[in-house]
């Protein structure tokens, strides 16, 4: 489920014909931000840190760009909310594993 408030980055035709084939979608309601914190803070440090001062002249530079900020927000930014860690790290460091079903990797011949 692809959950999403209404702002500008959902209003592309061709995102919600991708998001309806890959997967469903749902809308928070529109003017309650708080529902989804974490997601809207995300948009604004984009918006703000990378999207706002930064012109794209073309989908590959745009890639480049956000690639980077990306890298250098997972990868050596450290989070209060992580306890001063990188969220690369803080993943590292997490004790609870996502259990598998090892008989999809059974092969039979």
């Amino acid at each position: 489920m692809l959950r999403s408030d209404n702002g500008p980055e959902y209003i592309s035709e061709a995102m919600a014909a991708w998001a309806g084939t890959c997967t469903g979608r749902s809308y928070i309601p529109a003017g309650s931000p708080r529902r989804h914190g974490y997601v809207e803070s995300f948009h604004s440090r984009i918006r703000d840190e990378c999207l706002n001062i930064n012109s794209f002249f073309a989908l590959l530079h745009a890639q480049v760009i956000i690639g980077d900020w990306k890298d250098e927000y997972n990868h050596h930014r450290r989070h209060a909310s992580l306890g001063y860690l990188t969220p690369a790290e803080y993943a590292r460091q997490c004790t609870h594993h996502m259990e598998t079903d090892d008989s999809q990797n059974v092969r039979t011949e």
